[in-house]
């Protein structure tokens, strides 16, 4: 395993009395070794707030934080590594650790941070996340370090945690201000999903369906009605289980193709871009009372994208959701229907065909 030489430039020391004891809190630059790991942590921390979407991706995680701890172990190895570098790295590997599960060694490791370097950001992040210094605003601490914006994503992701999405993406925007590209690359999805549950009840069915990576049909039926007053017309103002609301759907068609015969789709079937586009297609011409279900397949002769064949049964449903902007081209020409939908994906996508006229 190849060494790791890690260089940085420290520079000017002070310290602050009314702080605790040797607190330094001046910006320290680090060498492309040490960000590399942070943007690394970066990813893997953010990917800890998201379910995995099937027990592949979920290996692949795993695998992502070992080889971390592997490598920034390796690295610590090296005698020569400055003391900020080395509590930096420290710190970084406590948070790996926790996401593992290994309490125990990440609370050794955040003593060995703040033992070489006191006033390192990732260290009071990491303390804040083992509970041991006994504050619940992360935010208390920005007078004791230099990256209060690290502390701003902190308090974003505990907002996220706890359910208050709003204040979680007003947080993520305030810190994606000022960190590294590399720091909101890695919490976009965070944020996003943040963003779409925002206007949701955090106790409702509909907040927990939002943040699946794959969805049901009988799940996304539920987020529908959550987001669509026409749905709820459908209902007929009446509360009704997942089972009932289903049925009711598929007697409605809404579930059935209009670009040939095929009908329904089974409550538990995992959702695809395409069957999202069937189900948005025939809800946005509910909505409108329109019967333009089918006027692609009557204008045209060939398909305009060449994922999406002609004599699909569902050609009418994409061509709509694409020109409408219900839904788009995953490389501006292709649509990739056979790709699962997650919640918040389709969450948004709903909030277009609703908010369209």
């Amino acid at each position: 395993m190849k060494k790791f030489f890690i260089l940085f430039l420290v520079p000017f020391f002070f310290s602050c009395t009314s702080l605790q004891q040797d607190v330094n809190i001046e910006r320290v630059s680090y060498s492309d070794e040490v960000l590399s790991f942070e943007a690394r942590m970066a990813v893997i921390d953010a990917d800890s707030f998201l379910p995995a979407a099937d027990e592949e991706a979920s290996s692949r995680k795993s695998l992502a934080i070992e080889e971390f701890v592997f490598d920034v172990e390796a690295a610590l190895s090296d005698n020569s590594i400055q003391k900020s570098a080395r509590a930096r790295l420290c710190a970084l590997l406590g948070k790996a650790l926790l996401i593992q599960g290994k309490t125990g060694r990440a609370s050794s490791m955040y003593e060995k941070s703040i033992s070489e370097y006191k006033g390192d950001t990732q260290a009071v992040v990491l303390a804040h996340r083992l509970g041991v210094l006994g504050f619940q605003n992360v935010e208390e601490k920005a007078g004791e370090v230099a990256e209060k914006d690290i502390l701003l994503l902190e308090s974003a992701l505990d907002f996220f945690s706890s359910k208050k999405y709003g204040q979680s993406v007003a947080k993520f925007d305030e810190a994606f201000l000022t960190l590294d590209e590399y720091y909101s690359s890695a919490y976009k999805k965070v944020r996003d999903l943040s963003w779409s549950l925002r206007a949701v009840d955090s106790t409702s069915e509909a907040a927990d369906l939002l943040s699946l990576p794959e969805i049901t049909v009988s799940q996304m039926l539920s987020i529908a009605k959550s987001k669509s007053g026409f749905l709820y017309s459908l209902a007929g103002g009446k509360r009704m289980d997942n089972r009932e609301f289903y049925y009711k759907v598929l007697t409605s068609g809404l579930l059935d193709s209009v670009s040939s015969e095929s009908s329904g789709v089974d409550s538990e079937s995992l959702v695809s871009k395409t069957l999202s586009a069937r189900f948005l297609w025939n809800l946005y011409n509910a909505k409108k009372k329109s019967d333009d279900g089918r006027k692609y397949s009557e204008k045209l002769k060939k398909s305009p994208v060449p994922d999406v064949p002609f004599d699909s049964p569902d050609f009418d449903a994409v061509l709509g959701c694409v020109e409408n902007e219900f839904m788009s081209l995953e490389d501006g020409r292709n649509f990739r229907g056979e790709k699962n939908v997650s919640g918040v994906d389709f969450g948004s996508y709903v909030e277009k065909v609703e908010n369209s006229r």
